[in-house]
């Protein structure tokens, strides 16, 4: 009977020592698992968000300031002279303008390094070249940067905005910390809870609860970063992009095929792209983020409607200039058009201002099918279906997205049908005005 113990306690030793390794086992695996996708996930979002702002901003400045204050041929020193590099520098924006003449003569703000053209790729190049949009994280400086290039259409300069992501970098290599000491607290914990069998039922309890939320929480965490949707759907663009350039390659039964792919495949990207900044303004405290600026209101919508409505009439005073949040205002007025312009193509729109008081006042009519005059104020929901009259081909969130930052701007956007038919849609925006006609 004697001998006999030992060899129960030995086998009673062997079952807790498999039990502490497979719990420990189990545990490290889930922890590990969990904490690597946790990881993998703030990475791309942080990175996502950094260039979706990156994107933005390039596009903004390029888009909208060098094509407002720059003429069509840019010579050595009109960057300063048009105010565009006091901008610059007031707002931190690191660029290398590219003005083709030679490095001596290109502007550069807020850069050491003496010829980004150079350090980037050729291929980076090579889609500033073709009127691309494009980015690159490399190094620069010493450091992490993520460079977007971008050319004023049609013939340049070529602009490559630097931004310093070394505070990303840092706090992901913090997260990393964090998340790993997260996991060996797990497993310390799993030993434990493995060596207490009389516990184990309930430790087993709570860390499955534990994993449930955690779990949950993921759950919540990848629905919010839908961000991660751009990538396929980019690449279904530009797959789509090129059957369209071969569209008159393929039989005659194909291309009403590639035609209607290549429409839903850009719809789906701008709906991608709207949930993104609805996301962004829904998430961040945007108001933080205004900028006052000073800017003339008759070149500002100008250049606005002559990049999405070339064929829509602008009746702006002569002169009048107010201080506000220029790129907060494009996005508000660019819908507007964008939406008119979907709705009732062809059929008349106008763009109009004027100031009351310390109100800018901006409005945009067209001579559409109008909507439902008892449900316009529903407009400006998202994926509002109460529009039917106009509800051709829109995701529904452009109406939304001007709402949001109307509201950041202290604005109030209404809309109204018109007489003989036709929507406008008014913005009553606080300015401080500059100068009046």
């Amino acid at each position: 009977m004697t001998a006999a113990a030992p060899r129960g306690e030995d086998a009673g030793q062997r079952v807790r020592t498999r039990l502490v390794l497979t719990v420990v086992g189990l545990v490290t695996l889930a922890s590990l698992g969990l904490s690597s996708l946790a990881y993998v996930l703030v990475a791309r979002s942080l990175q996502a968000e950094v260039l979706d702002r990156a994107l933005e901003e390039a596009r903004f400045n390029v888009e909208v300031l060098a094509t407002e204050r720059l003429d069509e041929v840019v010579r050595p020193g009109d960057i300063e002279a048009s105010g565009l590099a006091d901008d610059f520098q007031r707002r931190g924006v690191a660029v290398y303008v590219d003005l083709g003449a030679g490095p001596g003569d290109d502007f550069v703000s807020g850069l050491d390094v003496v010829n980004v053209p150079a350090v980037v790729s050729t291929e980076l190049r090579r889609s500033v070249e073709e009127g691309r949009v494009a980015a690159e994280w490399t190094d620069l400086e010493g450091g992490p940067h993520l460079v977007v290039a971008a050319r004023r259409p049609p013939t340049g300069p070529d602009f490559y905005f630097v931004t310093d992501v070394s505070d990303t970098q840092r706090a992901l290599v913090q997260l990393r910390l964090v998340l790993l000491g997260a996991s060996l607290a797990l497993i310390l914990l799993g030993a434990v809870a493995g060596r207490r069998g009389a516990r184990l039922a309930g430790s087993l309890a709570d860390s499955v609860a534990e994993l449930t939320a955690a779990r949950e929480r993921e759950r919540r965490f990848v629905a919010d970063v839908s961000h991660e949707l751009r990538t396929p759907v980019t690449a279904l663009v530009q797959e789509a992009d090129e059957l369209t350039a071969r569209v008159e390659e393929l039989p005659a039964d194909t291309r009403r095929v590639v035609e209607l792919l290549d429409g839903d495949v850009h719809r789906l990207r701008d709906l991608v792209e709207e949930l993104l900044e609805l996301s962004r303004l829904d998430t961040t405290d945007v108001a933080a983020e205004t900028e006052v600026d000073e800017l003339d209101v008759g070149r500002f919508l100008g250049a606005i409607v002559a990049r999405r409505a070339p064929q829509a009439a602008v009746e702006v005073p002569t002169g009048l200039r107010v201080r506000t949040d220029r790129r907060r205002l494009e996005r508000v007025v660019a819908n507007l058009v964008d939406n008119a312009h979907e709705h009732a193509a062809g059929a008349g729109m106008t763009v109009t201002a004027r100031t009351d008081d310390a109100t800018l006042v901006i409005e945009v009519a067209d001579r559409g099918p109008g909507g439902p005059g008892d449900q316009l104020e529903r407009i400006f929901d998202r994926f509002s279906k109460a529009d039917t009259a106009r509800g051709r081909g829109g995701s529904g969130l452009g109406l939304a997205i001007v709402r949001a930052h109307a509201r950041v701007l202290g604005a109030t956007v209404t809309a109204r049908n018109r007489d003989g038919g036709g929507l406008a849609v008014t913005v009553r925006l606080p300015v401080e005005v500059v100068a009046e006609p």
